[in-house]
């Protein structure tokens, strides 16, 4: 069995204690498919298994290789795969387990922060990585797209409503912000730091908000006394969330990531409707075709804001991890 080049996690800690070394390369199992990777991009989730913040719920498995969003090569096809074969470039999501076990499906064994890794090629978590669309590109795309996605079914959004989306800036915000701009032609207040306030507006922002100088909701609620139509949170929690809440007009839907502030109680108003948004529970069979071909036609802009290469990815997970703002998706690219 030959050996690969991968960042490795020996034990749980911080994302400095990560190391380019040698492991076997995998190999692909049933319904899978192993791939030359050509690009990773990073998540918090990446931190959260390496560092022993979920480990209450499922133990990670040393040696461990992080990241779940790529674009690479097909190498090998295993058993049963006629949907790719060797030579196909793809991209997608290669599921962790945390979600693995209530969705049914295998979770990824092997991280794309390595040369070679396997993913499930059966349903819609891999897809084909169309002509034109770069590798880094792609692999952005994967888990932001696939929240962005989830988000926006959920949301039933109309033309015309006015909508704040919190967390505009982030790698979910920089997808959710367009399709609603330009695809739901909804009007957005986006949450952005002034650095950050003409990447907002670049992606369909109408309006901006500083977040570190205002309250979200009274700034909100001093330029739109009406209130919104909707608040898409991608960031808050508990009081925080509920006081940016107000800003909602009575009959207002609040569409949020964090499912552990359903209970705070400035959340249980019988005059608004709350939902909890799931990422890879929610993806469908056209959900990675649709953003790829968004980020063609130009809807979805270029959300990349750092760049690494493979040497770098453990620093790359440090920036991330320190990085009190984030803008986009930092993408890790191989050699």
């Amino acid at each position: 069995m030959m050996d690969m080049k991968a960042l490795v996690a020996r034990s749980y800690g911080p994302p400095e204690l990560l190391r380019i070394d040698d492991l076997p390369i995998p190999e692909p199992g049933p319904g899978q498919v192993q791939v030359k990777v050509a690009a990773a991009s990073l998540n918090p989730a990446d931190l959260l298994m390496t560092g022993g913040a979920v480990r209450d719920l499922f133990e990670t498995v040393f040696p461990y290789v992080p990241g779940t969003d790529f674009a690479g090569t097909v190498t090998r096809v295993g058993p049963g795969v006629e949907r790719f074969g060797i030579g196909d470039e793809v991209f997608g999501f290669g599921v962790p387990p945390l979600y693995a076990e209530r969705m049914g499906v295998s979770a990824v064994t092997s991280g794309a922060l390595a040369e070679y890794a396997t993913f499930q090629a059966d349903g819609p978590f891999v897809a084909p990585r169309p002509e034109g669309l770069a590798p880094g590109t792609a692999a952005a795309l994967a888990s932001t797209g696939m929240t962005a996605a989830a988000a926006l079914a959920d949301g039933d959004f109309q033309p015309g409503e006015r909508v704040l989306v919190i967390g505009a800036t982030g790698g979910v915000g920089s997808i959710v912000v367009p399709l609603l701009a330009k695809e739901r032609k909804a009007e957005v207040i986006a949450t952005a730091i002034p650095e950050y306030a003409a990447y907002a507006h670049d992606l369909g922002a109408a309006e901006t908000i500083d977040y570190l100088s205002a309250d979200v909701g009274e700034e909100t609620l001093r330029r739109h006394p009406g209130g919104v139509d909707a608040i898409v949170n991608l960031v808050l929690d508990g009081a925080r969330l509920a006081a940016a809440a107000r800003a909602l007009r009575p009959g207002g839907r609040l569409l949020t990531t964090t499912p552990g502030s359903l209970g705070h109680d400035g959340l249980r108003r019988d005059d608004i409707t709350v939902r909890v948004v799931h990422g890879p529970p929610g993806i469908r069979p056209d959900t990675f075709p649709t953003l790829a071909a968004r980020a063609l036609d130009g809807t979805l802009v270029d959300m990349i804001s750092r760049g690494y290469r493979f040497g770098e990815a453990a620093r790359a997970l440090t920036d991330l991890a320190s990085a009190p703002h984030t803008r986009g998706k930092f993408v890790v690219s191989m050699p």
